[in-house]
């Protein structure tokens, strides 16, 4: 809004143009007050300055103020739906300035909760979601991979000690003696009736003995047939008591299996438990852990016997031990979400907004002939690190990946994050794929794009619109006025002082905001296009470096314009001025 002046002397009016150089400005910035007529070309004198070096670096954007103010809405409401749609031109600097304020944001918020997937060991071969505190999750994997560790030294130590042989000897020895002391019963009893219990290859065998022979068929064929009919009678019946012997021999391998098994889990089972007591000690505090560790105990006692042939093994790739050897990537502990000691809420950008990289993806290592696929790694997506926090996506990205959108809808709708791809991984059988319990999401997105992107993904994907009830608006201009110039000035100041330039004489800083003029058509406004203004400051100062100055001139601002300036074919076609 524009004032008449009051009718002054001329001389006065004259004194008065030629002090205005010195006015620092009612702010203290340096900067003058007074009017400004949008239209014209910047009087250098008119703002105050000699060099940006006198200038107070400007400490925010220049006219987003209400955008910013959307976004810190958006961030600090609570209940579903208060996602972020970020509207700006590419060159606008709001990416920049968004990722800026959520810092800010997210230094008032908590840290949020970590998770990690635990097998099941079940048949069913899911996966378990556990939540901890923050910055639990990486101290509980490494806890349970050093506890395998020193199961792999532990178990073969305890098999291979002097008490174990001695108690498993033992019952060895018991149920061979009861079998011997049975059959050796009956051959001293085939013997008092000269018949003999023969061992052969086919098992026991009984025959006649004639004179303290054992005799072939055909010299007992020989002997009186009454004799015969003897003698096979007390073969039968020998041969019915021999068969009641063997009969009982299954039930009693059995028993010995079952009591070697029970002295195998006895031995196996106090080391496993010693391996894991810090652990269940450390975290019996977290919500189904006891459930877990029971279950990974009775797995470690059962498989024991693969701890066995670990002695002697090379080194691996892996950071710890032998959770990295294949066949004990069962007991892994996948992290999903982990935050730093001195983290805040999380603040993350995925550029490639693909299935995986958003929902994460399950890696699989080789599998043994006539063997499922055994999972290897369970990798997390962006919205499992963003969780608790923020996840930045751009609009045109979101739309150029099919499914995803309507996958991203849907976990805002459970505010969940279920895992279920859209493709099975190659060379996987749909039935190898197993079951993640899903992890509750809670979180920002803020969608970023200009507004064609964004008319485009709603139109694509019309139910992830309604998830989003905040506006962020950051325009591609500001109106022309003494305070938007004032404050276009100390932007520039800031620009030199963020790139470590050299101060930037105030004619500079005119041409510079001439330029912004031009740029946003002539129509009154200054372009905010900053990153285009910075690539000019730099510029400008390898031409003040090449010349040796230590302060960039507006000469130095002028040749850079012109050599941006499109050829004069070009420029005559038209356009803003």
């Amino acid at each position: 809004m524009f004032f008449k002046r009051a009718k002054q002397d001329k001389k006065k009016s004259s004194e008065s143009q030629a002090e205005a150089p010195e006015s620092k400005g009612a702010d203290g910035s340096g900067l003058p007050d007074g009017t400004f007529n949008g239209r014209a070309a910047i009087d250098p004198k008119s703002l105050g300055f000699e060099t940006t070096a006198e200038v107070e670096p400007a400490e925010g954007p220049v006219g987003h103020a209400r955008a910013l103010e959307q976004l810190a809405f958006g961030a600090g409401m609570k209940g579903p739906g208060y996602n972020i749609r970020v509207t700006g031109a590419d060159g606008s600097e709001c990416r920049a300035l968004v990722r800026a304020r959520l810092q800010e944001l997210a230094r008032e918020g908590m840290r949020p909760a970590d998770w990690i997937y635990v097998g099941y060991f079940d048949p069913g071969g899911g996966y378990r979601a556990l939540k901890l505190a923050p910055g639990a999750a990486p101290k509980f994997a490494d806890g349970m991979a050093q506890a395998l560790d020193r199961l792999a030294d532990a178990l073969p130590a305890a098999f291979a000690a002097d008490d174990y042989e001695l108690k498993r000897r033992a019952i060895e020895e018991e149920f061979r003696f009861s079998r011997e002391d049975a059959l050796e019963a009956l051959r001293r009893e085939a013997e008092a009736q000269n018949i003999a219990l023969l061992r052969t290859p086919g098992g026991i065998a009984v025959a006649p003995i004639l004179d303290g022979r054992v005799v072939k068929s055909d010299v007992f064929n020989s002997v009186p047939e009454s004799l015969r009919r003897e003698v096979h009678a007390k073969i039968a019946a020998l041969e019915a008591e021999i068969e009641q012997v063997l009969a009982e021999r299954p039930g009693a391998e059995k028993a010995r299996r079952e009591r070697l098994l029970a002295l195998n889990e006895q031995i196996a089972g106090r080391q496993v438990r010693a391996a894991l007591e810090d652990v269940t000690k450390d975290f019996a505090d977290v919500a189904g852990m006891e459930r877990f560790l029971k279950a990974a105990a009775r797995d470690l006692v059962r498989n024991a016997g693969m701890f066995l042939s670990v002695g002697g093994r090379e080194g691996v790739a892996v950071p710890v031990g032998t959770i990295g050897d294949a066949r004990f990537v069962r007991y892994r502990v996948h992290v999903m979400a982990a935050s730093d000691d001195d983290a805040t809420a999380p603040i993350v950008e995925e550029p490639n907004p693909t299935y995986a990289n958003l929902f994460g993806r399950i890696e699989f290592g080789a599998a043994g002939e006539g063997q499922a696929a055994q999972v290897a790694r369970i990798k997390p997506g962006a919205l499992h690190r963003a969780n608790g926090g923020f996840l930045l996506l751009d609009a045109r990205a979101l739309l150029a990946v099919a499914d995803v959108p309507e996958a991203v809808a849907r976990a805002l709708e459970a505010q969940e994050i279920v895992f279920d791809p859209p493709a099975d991984p190659v060379g996987i059988a749909t039935g190898e794929i197993p079951d993640l319990d899903s992890i509750p999401l809670k979180l920002k997105l803020v969608v970023i794009g200009d507004a064609e992107a964004h008319r485009l993904l709603a139109k694509a994907a019309p139910q992830l619109k309604r998830h989003f009830k905040i506006d962020a608006v950051f325009d591609d201009a500001v109106e022309r006025s003494p305070e938007t110039v004032a404050a276009y000035a100390r932007l520039i100041a800031g620009i030199v002082a963020k790139n470590e330039l050299k101060p930037l004489e105030a004619g500079g800083v005119a041409k510079l905001i001439d330029e912004a003029a031009r740029k946003a058509g002539g129509n009154g406004k200054l372009s905010l296009e900053v990153g285009h203004i910075a690539d000019i400051c730099r510029e400008a100062d390898h031409w003040a470096q090449s010349a040796g100055r230590n302060v960039t001139s507006v000469e130095d601002v002028e040749r850079v314009l012109e050599e941006r300036a499109p050829p004069v074919a070009e420029a005559g076609k038209g356009g803003a001025p």
